[in-house]
């Protein structure tokens, strides 16, 4: 393989086919590939969608690498949420979302850094709420199993792809990478992929590549990259099932400010969060959309709108912790 024939091809906008990017990430996570074309690598990649069929091949190449994370047996599918940036103008609400999921009894599992990068990661507001990073894959599944919720930090997903998404603030970009990770499918089946896109460039791409790959996910543009809905404006969220998509909300077209949000450091956070799911205090629009589409995809409700009327009601008709 020749690293610099590829990063001139990329380079050119001709991209990769399938072969020549399953091998190429093959060498990228396996750490066989220098530094610096690894760092030339994602510059090109992050300059230039390499397209469709070298998604699915670098997509094949991590799956490959990926270690037997397991869902609980149930009812109901797994969500499954990245957390790969670090929020600085919105309160984190993944964890929010998370712990709304387990109160209905489906399973979640985060997967994410460690880090914010400047900003409040996932994993700040998490420790708040007694979260913590498993060390171990049978950690992980062990309280899926037990708690109903997990939390594996990057490093225990793949070693080499933990090192490309390190790359990121040295570089001062942050590409395809990231989007590697939050489209990396942990569970198959048997879950649900909660799948944020940067922007609408990304968006169309990344709808493409989860229709391709098959399998359930939500896609929506992400706040801040994450995967949560603003809470002050809904963004058009997709449901993806077995390679067909459906627009299951449309965007917002105006703000509508939100009164209670907390302010955005880890601890206010993570205190509302608590206060939120314990008191069954009222949620944001778009959080209550997005639950709604993460529980009929997941399973607990036979349509939409059912998810829509439970969602609809504070506290979901029942009573508070």
């Amino acid at each position: 393989m020749s690293y610099a024939s590829l990063i001139r091809q990329i380079d050119a906008g001709t991209g990769l086919d399938y072969v020549e990017a399953r091998n190429l990430g093959a060498a990228l996570f396996d750490g066989g590939v220098p530094e610096l074309e690894t760092a030339a690598f994602l510059v090109a990649l992050n300059q230039h969608d390499p397209g469709l069929d070298a998604w699915l091949g670098l997509h094949a190449a991590l799956a490959e690498r990926l270690p037997d994370f397991a869902a609980p047996p149930g009812a109901f599918r797994t969500v499954v949420l990245p957390a790969y940036h670090g929020v600085r103008a919105h309160p984190h609400l993944t964890p929010l979302l998370a712990l709304l999921l387990k109160s209905f009894g489906i399973p979640v599992l985060i997967h994410g850094v460690l880090e914010g990068g400047g900003g409040t990661a996932a994993a700040y507001v998490l420790r708040e709420i007694g979260i913590f990073p498993s060390t171990t894959v049978s950690q992980v599944n062990a309280a899926l199993r037990e708690e109903g919720i997990a939390f594996a930090p990057v490093a225990l997903l793949n070693p080499g792809l933990a090192a490309l998404l390190a790359l990121r603030s040295r570089l001062g970009i942050d590409g395809w990478a990231t989007r590697l990770a939050v489209l990396a499918d942990l569970l198959g089946t048997a879950s649900v992929r909660t799948v944020p896109a940067v922007d609408a460039r990304e968006l169309t791409s990344m709808r493409e590549t989860l229709e391709a790959l098959g399998g359930s996910a939500i896609l929506l543009p992400g706040c801040e990259g994450e995967a949560f809905a603003d809470p002050q404006r809904r963004p058009d969220m997709w449901l993806i099932q077995d390679g067909t998509s459906q627009r299951v909300y449309e965007a917002q077209s105006t703000a509508s400010p939100v009164a209670n949000l907390p302010a955005t450091d880890a601890r206010a956070t993570g205190a509302w969060i608590a206060q939120t799911v314990s008191e069954a205090l009222p949620l944001p629009l778009p959080v209550r959309n997005q639950l709604a589409v993460c529980l009929y995809a997941a399973g607990y409700t036979e349509d939409l709108n059912q998810a829509r009327a439970i969602t609809a009601i504070n506290g979901f008709g029942r009573a508070a912790a």
